[in-house]
């Protein structure tokens, strides 16, 4: 069985309420229709999958299918704090070549230095796994998915998630 991805699509979202599960669940609706059952993957985007808008996306995707992704989740309690995600992605134009897909989870403040910590994961991670730099390569620009949120205080949880979904 070869299990290998002919499309991908990033999406993010946040959620909060006093039960962690529920933050995340909120999380994910505010992502997207998301009803899939997820199983999480590693870091490879495959060198000939093609990056599609969600929407497309989702209307390939069967409701309650098992949906392969990489997430990049976090969750907190503590007032004040930010619980941010980001899917960061680096790929060569050149489809011979695998990507690579980062998973930042953290307390990174607001979207803007989350996604700066999910690009440089992905490409510092690409050039570890391959052995080489990305200085001279002709890569796209391609945003992953990145969302940030605060934590207003009080009792509640607050979830922040960010995912690349892959379409078999």
């Amino acid at each position: 069985m070869n299990l290998l991805p002919r499309f991908a699509f990033f999406v993010a979202g946040t959620g909060a309420h006093p039960d962690k599960l529920h933050a995340f669940e909120k999380a994910l609706l505010n992502a997207g229709p998301i009803c899939h059952n997820l199983v999480t993957v590693s870091s490879i985007l495959p060198a000939d999958c093609k990056i599609i808008p969600p929407e497309k996306g989702f209307d390939m995707l069967g409701l309650g299918a098992i949906t392969f992704c990489v997430m990049a989740r976090e969750d907190s309690n503590v007032p004040d704090s930010f619980a941010s995600a980001s899917v960061g992605v680096v790929k060569e134009k050149k489809q011979s070549r695998v990507g690579y897909l980062s998973e930042y989870h953290g307390n990174a403040e607001g979207e803007e230095a989350t996604a700066a910590i999910g690009k440089r994961l992905a490409y510092e991670m690409f050039e570890t796994k391959f052995g080489i730099s990305t200085a001279g390569l002709n890569l796209e620009q391609i945003e992953g998915a990145t969302v940030s949120i605060q934590h207003p205080g009080g009792n509640i949880w607050v979830s922040a998630v960010a995912l690349c979904f892959f379409v078999l």
